[in-house]
């Protein structure tokens, strides 16, 4: 009887534990996931979908380096984006960013948050430059008719976390500003 009682607490034990491990393991990671700030960051070149691999947006971030006060636009091209970028403004709103290098970056003074590329698996979300945001197929018919939309600017919530590491959490739009020279959104100029 003994002998029949140790090997069920035996047998209890080695279910349990994985168990608990993979919960720790589990909770930790959430932990870590809500950590950090929102922002919003301006997007163009959507591509709203692909059928064989799920609902998603791939997107170039449109990162806002316009200086208001002098309407100078003075966009990053792609590959111009370094390791990181120095993010002015109170969260959740970006007034304006500007590359800095590793070293550089961590002593910035005039900084909210910086942000650090990341080496991804996918090719599309590599570095500063582009993302991708998983939509339910609900959410993507209504995605793809607001980003087609011209008067509508897209934005992507992304969460910042104290180490840089930045994931996205939502899609929002907002009225397009009416300037001089208008983005499509592959990024082209319309007049």
């Amino acid at each position: 009887m003994s002998r029949s009682l140790s090997s069920r607490a035996t047998l209890a034990a080695a279910l349990f534990i994985p168990l608990a491990i993979l919960g720790i393991v589990w909770g930790n990671t959430y932990r870590v996931a809500q950590q950090g700030q929102q922002w919003l960051i301006p997007i163009r070149g959507y591509d709203p979908r692909d059928l064989l691999r799920g609902h998603f947006v791939q997107y170039s971030y449109n990162w806002p380096t316009v200086d208001a006060s002098r309407n100078a636009d003075i966009p990053f091209s792609v590959g111009s984006v370094g390791d990181s970028v120095c993010i002015e403004g109170v969260a959740p709103n970006i007034s304006r960013v500007r590359t800095t290098t590793g070293a550089a970056a961590a002593s910035e003074q005039s900084c909210a948050i910086v942000a650090r590329s990341s080496l991804s698996a996918r090719r599309e979300v590599r570095g500063l430059d582009t993302g991708i945001y998983y939509a339910s197929q609900a959410q993507a018919i209504a995605l793809s008719r607001k980003l087609a939309d011209p008067r509508l600017e897209g934005l992507i919530r992304v969460r910042i976390r104290p180490d840089g590491v930045m994931r996205p959490i939502g899609l929002e739009f907002r009225r397009r500003v009416a300037t001089a020279t208008n983005h499509g959104n592959d990024g082209s100029p319309q007049r």
